[in-house]
């Protein structure tokens, strides 16, 4: 009887580490710390989300983690410029909301599906690269546990954080994010953490999101326009999290 329970304990944490190791997506190491370096475009993502059809590539190495989202949904774009993006970090692990970047500002008047069709339509790949620009110059950092709130501009240079938004051939959106490790991790990688990265939009269309780069009554004031139309797919991107395991040299 004691060796069934013995054989029993085994298989069940055979089964609870390989899920724990499921779970966990290896990030990729990269020595070049180039912020443009071509490494970023040619290698392949990490992770997926098919409900907003984003893909993720996280790259580390001990200065800095680089976090990368591509889309080629016009639909996921049209979200993006409604209500925002928002990219949260919880170097726990625990899926809290610790840090975030967000931007761009919520837009003045929300684009219908085929309003945004018809905008993108607008726009050769320079003039749709300087329509970035031009939308992303503002963004917020939200550093939950110092209760911290700041505005940085990408018109700046600034060394803490770096962005980068732009089109190519192959990728409709490209968002490009650095952030210093030692935001994180005080101590040199030991190769035993785990950092929860989740997306989704700064507001919501039904509930105010509590950020600097806005506030209730201009939410309110676009409620029933976010709301309207026979469209019911939501508007805002639904909060999503992946847990990645940081890469030691």
């Amino acid at each position: 009887m004691s060796r069934i329970i013995q054989f029993a304990f085994l298989i069940s944490l055979f089964t609870l580490n390989s899920c724990s190791v499921k779970n966990q997506i290896s990030t990729y190491w990269q020595n070049e710390r180039d912020f443009s370096s071509e490494i970023y475009s040619t290698t392949e993502a990490n992770y997926y989300n098919a409900e907003d059809q984003i893909s993720v590539k996280v790259f580390n190495n001990d200065k800095f983690i680089d976090i990368i989202l591509e889309t080629n949904s016009t639909n996921t774009l049209r979200k993006i410029y409604n209500l925002g993006l928002s990219v949260w970090i919880d170097p726990e692990a625990k899926f809290k909301n610790s840090f975030a970047i967000n931007f761009p500002m919520p837009a003045k008047f929300p684009f219908t599906a085929e309003k945004f069709e018809n905008y993108l339509s607008r726009f050769s790949l320079t003039e749709l690269n300087e329509e970035f620009l031009d939308r992303f110059q503002i963004f917020e950092v939200v550093n939950v546990k110092k209760n911290e709130s700041l505005s940085i501009s990408t018109l700046q240079e600034d060394d803490t954080y770096q962005v980068k938004i732009s089109s190519k051939n192959e990728v409709l959106f490209s968002y490009h994010l650095r952030i210093p490790m030692s935001e994180f991790y005080s101590k040199n990688l030991s190769g035993n953490e785990i950092i929860s990265i989740g997306v989704a939009s700064i507001n919501e269309a039904n509930e105010e999101y509590h950020s600097a780069l806005s506030s209730k009554e201009y939410i309110n004031k676009r409620m029933e326009r976010l709301k309207a139309g026979y469209n019911q797919t939501p508007f805002e991107l639904t909060e999503w999290w992946a847990n990645f395991k940081i890469s030691t040299e």
